[in-house]
C-alpha cells in the first residue's frame, strides 16, 4: 500500500473493504445455486489514474445469480452490512459481469469492486511505451481471459487492436505511445493513458460480458 502512496488510514480502509468483499463472496455468492462454476474467488488490486488517481480493490466470484444491492444500506441491518461498510469506506463501488483473471479463461462470473483515492498527481501518468508492445500485451491479456478473435495490426507510431463483441460490433482500440483510445458500448469516446492498461483491459472484458458496461 505504501508503494502507491496510501496513507495509513486509507490503507486500513482498503484492507477492511477487501476483507468484506471476500467474505461476501464466500458467504453468499458461492452458496447461491447450481449455476456456480467450480472456481475460487479471486482478489484483484490495481491502480488507475482515470478519472482520478485511485486504488481499485475487486473480488471476483463465479456466480451471476446472486448480485449485491448497490443501494445505500443501514449499517444496523444485519443483511448486507458488509457491503454497507464498503460503501462507507470507499470513494466508489459497484459490480459488473466479467471473467476470471487468475483461473481458467472459461470461468465467467462477476466482480464487486471499490476504489480509494490516491495522492495526485500520479507520478507515472505520462509514461509512454511503444504502441506495438502495448497492443501485443492487450491482445495477449484479452486472449488469456477467453476473448476469442482479438487481432492487432501496426503502423508508424500507432497500433490497432480489434476486439470482437457478441453483437457483431467490434471495438477498435487505437494505441499511441502514451494513450489508448476506443469507443465504449454507449458510444462515448474514451481516451486513457497507457498506465491504465490494466483498467482498460478489465473494462473491455466487462463490455463483452455486459453490453452496458463501459
Amino acid at each position: 500500500m505504501k508503494t502507491v502512496g496510501l496513507d495509513r488510514d486509507t490503507a486500513a480502509d482498503a484492507v477492511l473493504a477487501a476483507s468484506e468483499l471476500a467474505t461476501n463472496a464466500f458467504n453468499h455468492a458461492l452458496r447461491a445455486g447450481p449455476d456456480v462454476q467450480a472456481g475460487p474467488p479471486e482478489l484483484w488490486v490495481w491502480a488507475r489514474v482515470t478519472p482520478t488517481p485511485q486504488l481499485v480493490v475487486s473480488v471476483f466470484d463465479t456466480c451471476r445469480s446472486a448480485w449485491p444491492d448497490t443501494a445505500p444500506r443501514d449499517l444496523l441491518d444485519e443483511h448486507g452490512k458488509g457491503l454497507g461498510i464498503v460503501g462507507m469506506l470507499a470513494a466508489a463501488w459497484g459490480t459488473y459481469p466479467t471473467r476470471s483473471w487468475l483461473g481458467r479463461p472459461d470461468l465467467w462470473g462477476k466482480a464487486v469492486w471499490c476504489a480509494f483515492p490516491l495522492p495526485g498527481p500520479w507520478p507515472n501518468a505520462r509514461t509512454t511505451a511503444p504502441p506495438v508492445l502495448v497492443a501485443r500485451h492487450l491482445t495477449s491479456s484479452l486472449a488469456g481471459r477467453g476473448i476469442a478473435g482479438v487481432s492487432h495490426c501496426h503502423g508508424k507510431g500507432v497500433s490497432l487492436v480489434t476486439v470482437p463483441r457478441p453483437n457483431g460490433q467490434d471495438v477498435n482500440v487505437w494505441v499511441e505511445p502514451g494513450h489508448l483510445t476506443y469507443t465504449s458500448a454507449s458510444g462515448a469516446r474514451i481516451r486513457r493513458p497507457v498506465v491504465d492498461l490494466y483498467d482498460v483491459t478489465e473494462n473491455l472484458v466487462g463490455s463483452i460480458e455486459s453490453p452496458g458496461h463501459a
